[in-house]
């Protein structure tokens, strides 16, 4: 299995959201965050499988964490095959950690 966890966070670091969608919306991608959950829903991966996806608000509502569990490098590959090349959504600041929701 193969878990990886990622920080996005706002430029403006001072704004708190109460919701991972408030979060999306402030920023203006919804429309990015429906691409990349329809990679995963494209390739069968179950985002309501609380063991292999999280997205949550951190404590300070400051930062959406997100967990993901692939089962192996294949699985990944296959949720990222059709992903257009990029670093991120824009606006936003992203990291990896290996602090995990799960």
């Amino acid at each position: 299995m193969i878990k990886e966890t990622t920080i996005l966070q706002g430029l403006d670091d001072e704004q708190t959201y109460d919701s991972v969608d408030a979060f999306f919306t402030a920023h203006g991608l919804d429309e990015w965050r429906a691409k990349e959950l329809k990679l995963f829903t494209d390739a069968g991966f179950d985002l309501t499988d609380s063991t292999r996806f999280m997205a949550e608000m951190s404590d300070d509502g400051k930062r959406v964490i997100i967990t993901v569990a692939y089962a192996d490098q294949a699985e990944k590959d296959a949720i990222f095959e059709n992903a257009d090349a990029g670093e991120g959504p824009a606006g936003l600041t992203q990291y990896i950690t290996e602090d995990h929701l799960f």
